[in-house]
């Protein structure tokens, strides 16, 4: 059985990260897109905020635990 290392999970953690951040903040820049030519479209904005950040630390959870388990 394989031991998992700090630097191990640290590497995992960093191979992720860059995607999940686009995840959280797509949708949002999206938003402000739109919102540049309909004004009343920013109002959505703090609705969609708590979805896509929720969504993108479900999706980084999801992969980190996966590849711990694959990797053992």
């Amino acid at each position: 059985m394989n031991k998992i290392t700090e630097k191990h999970i640290t590497n995992i953690i960093k191979k992720h990260l860059g995607f999940t951040l686009l995840l959280a903040v797509a949708p949002v820049i999206f938003f402000l897109l739109i919102g540049f030519f309909e004004k009343t479209i920013y109002s959505i904005i703090p609705f969609i905020l708590p979805i896509s950040t929720l969504g993108a630390v479900a999706y980084f959870i999801k992969q980190v635990l996966t590849e711990l388990l694959v990797d053992r």
